[in-house]
């Protein structure tokens, strides 16, 4: 929309009034505020973002660290599946007889409790568990525990079956009184 024309005729003879010195350099350190003020807040944002980041970060840290040290004993304890040596001598002959079954070891500095193994025998889509004794207490640093395979199970499988392809999951309590276990796979995982 146009302006009409004495608005023209009024802007055009009156003298403009740019004012004075001081009121220049007032808008214009008021214009330098509003900038610096704007740098400063992507800055800060910046800043806090970076902060955010690392608390994050020291954050999942604390908790990896925090995990480690729950895991720390139920790591140091594992079992496989395997035989162990019963020398036997009969009648003065030279010949071994070996038992299958499962190992335990406590390599920590605190004792398990309630080591409970089981035997599995994956065939094909099938699985079969053969749960075994159960061990009060196994001590730290004493060697290996050896529990061997039941006889009802050995006449249950064939003997390649008992002497190659059966696995142990060993399920634990730790000194804390967290139950672990240590699968057939190897893994360990709290219950």
């Amino acid at each position: 929309m146009p302006l009409p024309p004495a608005t023209l005729v009024y802007l055009a003879t009156r003298p403009w009034e740019l004012g004075d010195v001081a009121t220049w350099l007032s808008a214009i350190a008021n214009i330098a505020t509003v900038i610096l003020a704007t740098a400063a807040a992507i800055v800060g944002y910046r800043v806090y973002k970076v902060e955010s980041g690392r608390d994050a970060r020291a954050e999942l840290d604390r908790r990896e660290r925090a995990a480690d040290d729950r895991r720390a004993q139920a790591a140091l304890v594992s079992a496989w599946y395997g035989r162990s040596a019963e020398a036997t001598d009969a009648f003065g002959g030279q010949w071994r007889t070996y038992a299958w079954g499962g190992w335990v070891l406590n390599a920590s500095d605190s004792p398990i409790y309630d080591a409970r193994i089981t035997f599995l025998l994956a065939d094909g889509e099938d699985h079969y568990e053969w749960p075994a004794a159960t061990i009060r207490v196994i001590p730290p640093f004493r060697g290996e525990q050896f529990v061997k395979v039941d006889p009802e199970v050995r006449e249950s499988i064939s003997e390649e079956d008992w002497k190659h392809n059966l696995e142990v999951t060993l399920v634990f309590r730790d000194a804390a009184g967290r139950r672990w276990q240590r699968g057939h796979d190897g893994y360990l995982h709290e219950v």
